[in-house]
């Protein structure tokens, strides 16, 4: 079977997944894919991983993190409060939830087309797509 997933060249990814399995899978998936990765296993974490990064000059290619977390920090939460700090990282965010629990944690019509959203559970070629598809979208803006 030819494996068609899309794969990256070393773009740093911040991962932020408080389920420890979930967030291991996805590591491992896309360090397959040829991406370096942090991980963080909540907002504020994924904060101070951003910061430690900042000031040692290294610039994360792309945020990808958990809707629904712990903590009073969720994924659109912390999306705001990245590009508050570092306004050109991107974000993309995943979730298991449907889009009605998307909007009710605030993500309105606007945010749903400009923020990727892709569904748990995912596959790797899904994944791989996703995360091409917004590091190429970077690199066109």
């Amino acid at each position: 079977m030819e494996d068609t997933a899309k794969r990256g060249n070393f773009e740093k990814i911040l991962v932020v997944e408080d389920d420890e399995d979930v967030r291991r899978i996805t590591v491992r998936l896309l360090l397959g894919l040829n991406y370096d990765v942090v991980e963080a296993t909540d907002g504020p974490a994924a904060l101070r991983v951003l910061s430690e990064l900042d000031e040692a000059a290294v610039k994360v290619d792309l945020a990808f993190s958990d809707v629904v977390m712990p903590f009073g920090m969720n994924g659109i939460d912390l999306s705001i409060a990245i590009w508050g700090k570092y306004p050109t990282t991107p974000v993309m965010l995943t979730s298991g939830y449907p889009e009605k629990v998307l909007r009710e944690a605030g993500l309105g019509e606007e945010d749903l087309r400009q923020i990727k959203v892709i569904r748990k559970p995912y596959s790797r070629k899904t994944l791989s797509e996703a995360i091409a598809s917004a590091l190429v979208k970077i690199d066109q803006d």
